[in-house]
């Protein structure tokens, strides 16, 4: 049985005989891992298809093994990115966070959405990329059911003088804080960052990126998401580390 899908690759895993398994997010599946046969070769018709980055019109043979990749047209590349080593390692953060996360069925077409757009964004340079960054990391964590609860204080409902708490994704006023652990990490939360946060967490699509931030509100931005990221995926990624020396 055969399937036509479109998606992009996000990581390549090498085989023997040149075969590559490949990592890729689609739009109606989620992610599915495909054998490349081989993609490694020089005179292969399907080694641009397969590279990481490449979004691509697929059939895909569906085996008792899993799928194969029977043919596979290039639709876009990013090969803008590929000349910026901080663009690039960006984008290798973000395949490796998606990876991380396993987008399904229900959330794959919005997830893919996403980072596209993502990506679109960083290779013309429409959005600096520590903003990218953020935006994508919680968006993303809130189309996988990880979004923070940004109604206000917990306890009382304010909206002013917040302190997040990334490890609950939850919000505490400075009358309140007396109600968590002491020990409990937290991070000050500036109005403009808290009202950033809202809007990426509820904006439609075509609205999630049109606003913008002081570079100082910028990377507090950028401190709270990956604190939150990494505390609800309870991973470390060597790309994001990668990124960070660059930066």
């Amino acid at each position: 049985m055969t399937v036509k899908t479109r998606g992009i690759v996000l990581g390549q895993i090498p085989m023997r005989d040149q075969d590559k398994k490949l990592i890729i997010l689609t739009g109606d599946m989620g992610l599915i891992e495909a054998i490349g046969r081989h993609v490694g070769g020089a005179r292969s018709k399907l080694s641009a298809a397969a590279e990481v980055l490449a979004y691509d019109d697929l059939c895909l043979f569906s085996g008792k093994s899993g799928y194969i990749v029977d043919s596979a047209d290039l639709l876009r590349n990013f090969y803008g990115l590929r000349a910026d080593l901080h663009s690039l390692s960006l984008a290798g953060y973000l395949c490796e966070l998606t990876r991380f996360i396993l987008p399904d069925r229900d959330n794959g077409g919005a997830c893919l959405k996403l980072l596209l757009n993502t990506l679109w964004l960083l290779e013309q340079g429409r959005r600096s990329p520590a903003l990218l960054k953020a935006v994508y990391e919680l968006r993303l964590l809130c189309l996988s059911g990880f979004a923070p609860d940004l109604s206000g204080c917990l306890h009382c409902g304010a909206e002013e003088g917040l302190a997040f708490f990334p490890l609950d994704g939850t919000l505490l006023c400075p009358a309140c804080l007396g109600t968590m652990p002491p020990d409990r990490p937290r991070m000050p939360l500036p109005q403009p960052v808290f009202l950033a946060m809202r809007h990426i967490c509820e904006a439609p699509d075509e609205k999630l990126f049109s606003f913008k931030l002081t570079p100082d509100s910028e990377a507090a931005l950028g401190k709270v998401t990956e604190a939150f990221t990494l505390c609800q995926t309870g991973g470390r990624f060597k790309s994001l580390d990668f990124y960070k020396t660059i930066c």
